[in-house]
């Protein structure tokens, strides 16, 4: 038992590190080819001001012939998290090309979503090849490739503790806390993932991410007891708004059934909207910390339609068939929201804007633990405990296994 428990940690401990590892190259490999198409082009070769409509119609086209001919790809965070849960595995064969080239065309080409979708498929299709050639029993097998989903979660938000909490989050809904030796593991294989994944980003010179914002000042101040459920209200508020536009936009969308139309109108969305801003393109990873450089330059006109616009675009992407994660557009746009929900106060404001992200975001992605794993480096260490109560108040899930576990039976 000794020795399958140490093999399995080794197991582990290399699956970590190789999960680290596929995350860094494949975001790479984005970044070059966005900037390629978003910044060499334009300036070596004077395009002209509607450079940013031909790239867009240029990747609807791709995205089209794509989704005809591979299929809905890549699949969601939910899809893949369902399958696992579903089969014990992310299926590799015939599927793993597909969300590579399908996900790696998409963010190029400028879709306002993020990564963690097509990741969480790239990662799962790999470690369930590798894993199928270990030798380790059926359980096990299950085990490392729930781990490896963890470890990619916190790969991508830079959050040792993103596995974990997302085991912990699932956990709760179905009343089953995971045992010690697992909860060990899922820390040894995001802290293993996490360290290959930062040093092969920094190895190969990517600029900074989101989790290098910087917020205005991040001071305490008596307005924080009064304000502290306002604010979360309008961040509740805000996700309402983000999570709508999803759901109506998709309704209408889908009176199209051609799929190459469908591309070429979120393509066309890209097109027009990057002409009004580039900040509304990309999954805003790594323009918020241009913003929160500089955010006051900005008028508050300019940042509104920056929040309200972000998710429209992000709708639209996820309903033509531009498919990817919502996370880092969330966060992007929920933290303009929450700078200009606060810009009237005469007072440190950092904490409100904490409180309003946590609140919005909590909402969006639906799990308080795993939603405050990935701010917890985002905001000042100090607001941790208020962005995990944040999360706590505005989650009706949890507040209902709450309740669940205490009545009678």
């Amino acid at each position: 038992m000794k020795k399958l428990s140490f093999v399995f940690g080794f197991y582990t401990l290399a699956l970590g590190l190789l999960v680290g590892a596929i995350a860094a190259i494949f975001l790479v490999l984005v970044y070059f080819s966005t900037e390629f198409l978003w910044t060499y082009i334009p300036e070596h070769f004077q395009s002209p001001w509607f450079y940013p409509l031909i790239i867009g119609l240029i990747g609807g086209l791709f995205v089209g012939l794509l989704q005809i001919k591979f299929g809905a790809y890549p699949h969601s965070m939910h899809e893949n998290m369902a399958e696992l849960k579903r089969t014990g595995r992310i299926e590799y064969k015939g599927s793993l090309l597909k969300t590579i080239i399908s996900a790696w065309i998409i963010l190029s080409f400028g879709a306002s979503v993020g990564p963690e979708a097509a990741l969480i498929g790239i990662v799962g299709s790999s470690t369930t090849w590798i894993i199928d050639h270990l030798k380790v029993s059926l359980k096990h097998k299950e085990e490392l490739i729930s781990l490896s989903i963890g470890a990619i979660i916190s790969s991508i938000f830079l959050s040792p503790f993103s596995g974990l909490a997302e085991e912990l989050d699932d956990s709760t809904e179905a009343k089953k806390i995971p045992k010690k030796s697992k909860l060990l593991l899922s820390i040894l294989i995001s802290v293993s993932a996490l360290s290959s994944f930062l040093w092969l980003k920094s190895f190969m010179q990517v600029p900074p991410s989101i989790f290098a914002i910087r917020l205005p000042d991040a001071g305490w101040s008596w307005w924080f007891a009064i304000l502290f459920f306002p604010i979360i209200i309008l961040g509740w508020l805000f996700s309402i708004y983000f999570k709508q536009l999803q759901v109506y936009l998709s309704k209408a969308l889908s009176l199209i059934k051609n799929k190459m139309v469908l591309a070429l109108i979120g393509g066309l969305s890209i097109g027009v909207f990057g002409i009004g801003s580039s900040y509304l393109l990309f999954s805003g990873e790594h323009q918020l910390i241009e913003v929160t450089k500089s955010v006051q330059t900005f008028s508050i006109i300019a940042l509104l339609l920056i929040a309200l616009l972000k998710p429209v675009l992000v709708a639209l992407c996820l309903a033509t068939g531009w498919r990817g994660g919502a996370i880092f557009p969330a966060i992007f746009s929920s933290s303009i929201m929450g700078y200009i929900v606060t810009a009237w106060l005469d007072a440190p404001t950092g904490f409100l804007i904490t409180v309003f992200v946590a609140a919005s975001c909590t909402k969006i992605i639906g799990k308080p633990l795993l939603t405050a794993s990935i701010l917890l480096f985002v905001f000042p260490l100090q607001f941790f405990p208020f962005i995990l109560l944040t999360g706590f108040i505005v989650n009706k899930d949890w507040w209902a296994s709450i309740k669940k576990r205490i009545q009678p039976n």
